[in-house]
């Protein structure tokens, strides 16, 4: 007995050993990084296109003639065979065609099931871009969140899932956001935006506005005068119209279920549930129509 027990004694630390090895062997690896430059040369009045599967993106401007492209890849993985793995089957391209610069990216999907959506789920793509000022900008992403700003050009693009952030633009502004909040703030052209679900706020907006949001409040400030119709209006959820004294809109203003309100002196009709206003204000101009299914519609004097 004692013989046994003193062999027992032996293999028990070889087996702790053997154990802390085979733990530290498979060990996570965490997240591996991954960064892809490019730049290249350019003159005023191309566009960027980025096509992307998934992954954030955020377009800035230079004062070179230049387009730089960084594509950081973060994989959270297991090991580095896996992040290998992975990013064997990240396609990306970024190339220049006459003066525009186009960026691809999608993840290949050859796999099936669980390991897929484990491998998609894995990738964190974002994607850094600077252009000339004077560039034009269109994105697609099938879902994540787009910012952009100082843009002497035009920015159209939309994503599947995400919010979409606009700073200063001088050209028109079309987005689309299948779910998502969308902010435009310093469009001095028209603007169109479209959200499935989620909030829309135009700020200081100097050309008209086409807002739509399924489910979500619209917000929007028009500080000069359009020369042509806005309308806003949402299923369900609040919109609200800051205008400024200097501006000339004929407005009508609705709501299935909710309340109306404005600065303007206009009549609010209808009955406990449905409200309603339409009149000229500041001496009358192209038409205003803000629209609620539930919610609220406000006009108020900035």
């Amino acid at each position: 007995m004692r013989h046994h027990l003193r062999v027992s004694a032996l293999i028990l630390p070889v087996l702790l050993v053997a154990a802390s090895a085979n733990a530290g062997s498979v060990s996570e690896v965490g997240d591996i990084k991954d960064t892809v430059k490019k730049s290249f040369s350019v003159e005023a009045g191309g566009t960027i296109a980025i096509d992307m599967d998934r992954g954030n993106v955020e377009i800035k401007s230079t004062r070179e003639s230049m387009v730089y492209v960084e594509v950081e890849r973060n994989v959270d993985v297991d090991s580095k065979e896996d992040a290998k793995r992975v990013l064997d089957r990240h396609q990306l391209e970024m190339y220049k065609k006459g003066n525009d610069v186009i960026v691809r990216s999608r993840l290949e999907d050859t796999d099936r099931g669980w390991k897929r959506w484990r491998d998609g789920d894995q990738v964190k793509l974002r994607v850094v871009v600077r252009v000339p000022r004077q560039y034009n900008v269109d994105f697609t992403t099938g879902a994540g969140n787009v910012e952009a700003a100082d843009i002497d050009g035009t920015v159209e693009g939309q994503t599947g899932a995400g919010n979409i952030e606009i700073g200063r633009v001088s050209g028109k502004v079309v987005v689309n956001s299948g779910s998502g909040n969308v902010s435009i703030d310093g469009a001095q052209g028209s603007v169109e935006v479209n959200t499935g679900a989620g909030n829309i706020s135009v700020g200081e907006v100097a050309g008209e506005v086409m807002a739509s949001s399924g489910a979500g409040n619209i917000e929007a400030v028009i500080t000069r005068q359009p020369s042509s119709r806005s309308r806003l209006e949402t299923g369900a959820g609040n919109v609200t119209v800051y205008l400024a004294n200097n501006v000339g809109i004929d407005v009508r203003a609705e709501t299935g279920i909710g309340s109306a309100d404005t600065d303007f002196g206009l009549k609010v009709d209808g009955n406990w549930m449905s409200k309603s206003f339409k009149g000229s204000v500041n001496g009358g101009g192209p038409s205003l129509t803000m629209s609620s299914g539930v919610g609220n519609v406000v006009l108020r004097s900035r």
